[in-house]
């Protein structure tokens, strides 16, 4: 029930900012051009998000994602003479590395995951740099050209995105793995006394992070035809924050996927609408900072609510 409660929220958000920028630049909001094009956004950030949320949901946080998507669309468009299948699997082996690091360290070397993805961010960003020498690399592989275009009326990313909505959703709550991730998540010793293999839990929500930021960087270069050095500096403060819009928390224990799309999508929707408003970027930034800063401040804010209930049964039992 409260999973459904969050997804109806996300859903409730998306369409308060869709009617609003509905009425504020009515000639252009609602053109098929401009949805064409917040639906094309959305699905490139979709894999980030879903990876942040598996994290999320076994207890954990990734920092590193933004700078896994850089390089892993580095990777595929320097490689791109090898032929397409070869960079594409060179760039996603990367993610799985990168994710095999950071669950190793927050397992085994016991690290938090925020500094341990946040020292693989920066590891993987000098990593980028001295790759590219700062460099944008073009994209001219007419494979990799089609990855990111459009498949009929539709773009390929968003088919991509839309699978691995359903695939995901599939495991997160049908799946043992998914009930595992759950439960480390939102109790990891009470998991562990039940027999969760809760260390094993969390390495795969990293592992999964990884492949997914690293899929997320393919389409993303395939889409710009170039990899650039810029890509992902945001990508943290937009994968945390609409995991949480869609009803995930920093504690762990709670998410969907279905949620964080949706909470993708109200994003999504808020950032195009200020783009035609003409609101500034220096603004936009700020404001998406309050976003997550509020959403983080609502899920403590709820978690000590449920403590002060959970103590009040207690006491009254």
């Amino acid at each position: 029930m409260l999973r459904r409660l969050n997804r109806q929220t996300a859903l409730l958000v998306a369409l308060a900012i869709t009617a609003f920028f509905a009425v504020e630049v009515p000639g252009l909001f609602l053109t098929p051009g401009n949805l064409a094009n917040v639906a094309r956004q959305v699905s490139l950030d979709a894999p980030l998000v879903f990876a942040q949320t598996l994290v999320l949901v076994a207890g954990g946080i990734d920092i590193s994602l933004g700078s896994t998507m850089a390089m892993a669309g580095a990777l595929v468009a320097g490689l791109q003479g090898y032929g397409a299948p070869v960079a594409a699997a060179a760039a996603l082996s990367f993610g799985l590395g990168v994710g095999a690091l950071n669950g190793v360290l927050a397992t085994r070397f016991r690290i938090v995951p925020f500094v341990a993805t946040l020292g693989t961010m920066s590891l993987v960003r000098g990593l980028l740099l001295t790759y590219t020498q700062q460099q944008s690399i073009p994209i001219t592989d007419t494979s990799l050209i089609r990855l990111g275009g459009d498949l009929g009326p539709l773009p390929v990313p968003l088919l991509c995105s839309l699978a691995l909505l359903a695939a995901l959703s599939l495991v997160l709550d049908r799946t043992r793995t998914g009930r595992d991730l759950y439960a480390t998540g939102g109790n990891r010793e009470a998991a562990y006394l039940a027999g969760v293999a809760v260390e094993r839990s969390l390495f795969l929500a990293f592992l999964a992070s990884g492949l997914l930021a690293a899929l997320g960087g393919v389409l993303l270069a395939a889409r710009l035809n170039a990899a650039t050095v810029q890509l992902g500096t945001d990508t943290p403060l937009l994968t945390i924050s609409a995991a949480m819009i869609g009803g995930a928390s920093l504690l762990g224990g709670r998410g969907t996927m279905t949620g964080a799309f949706l909470g993708l999508l109200a994003l999504g929707v808020l950032n195009n609408g200020m783009n035609l408003l003409g609101v500034h970027t220096h603004y936009q930034i700020a404001i998406r900072a309050v976003i997550l800063i509020a959403v983080v401040a609502l899920d403590a804010l709820g978690a000590r609510l449920a403590r002060r209930r959970a103590a009040a049964r207690a006491t009254a039992g």
